[in-house]
């Protein structure tokens, strides 16, 4: 979906749209979309700079870090952001001096503002680094690769590391002293 900016009024723009299930190009190996995106903003304008806020919410079907089970979480993301117009840049050769202040802009074409791409931005950086399905969730056993949520393993868990010997018995010896 894109807005034509010449053709924005004065007053605020208030956008709902609900993108269908596959219609937003969401690509990721560990994750995926498990329901329609419904996505509400408002857009002001001062001339071609743009200011965008407003939610993102969907469902999405992770695979768990720790026991690799799959799993579906509500998600949900609130965001203000500041858009202008991509500078025209003199030649590809100089460099440019970014302040404090410029990392918080976006650029778009001056032209049409892309929806879409705004919408999957805002997925992309909610989403958290690691999918845990529950803070209880213990993973798999590392010797046998059992699942510990569903039961115990026989494996004998404390086995040292040949490399940090040196440590462990630097260790002992302080402690006896």
């Amino acid at each position: 979906m894109f807005i034509e900016i010449a053709d924005l009024k004065p007053e605020p723009l208030h956008v709902h749209h609900v993108y269908r299930t596959g219609e937003i190009p969401f690509k990721r190996v560990d994750a995926g979309l498990d329901a329609p995106v419904s996505v509400d903003f408002v857009l002001t304008h001062t001339d071609k700079n743009l200011r965008v806020g407003g939610t993102v919410e969907t469902s999405l079907r992770f695979k768990c870090s720790r026991c690799t089970k799959e799993f579906s979480r509500l998600f949900s993301a609130n965001y203000d952001l500041f858009y202008a117009p991509q500078p025209q840049w003199s030649s590809g050769d100089d460099e440019i001096a970014l302040k404090y202040e410029d990392m918080e802009v976006a650029f778009y074409d001056g032209v049409l503002f892309d929806v879409d791409l705004m919408v999957l931005e805002q997925i992309e950086l909610a989403m958290p680094m690691r999918f845990i399905c529950g803070e209880e969730c213990k993973g798999l056993c590392y010797i046998c690769g059992a699942d510990l949520n569903t039961s115990a393993c026989s494996c004998e868990r404390e086995q040292s590391d040949s490399r940090l010997a040196a440590l462990l018995e630097f260790r002992n010896t302080k402690g006896e002293k």
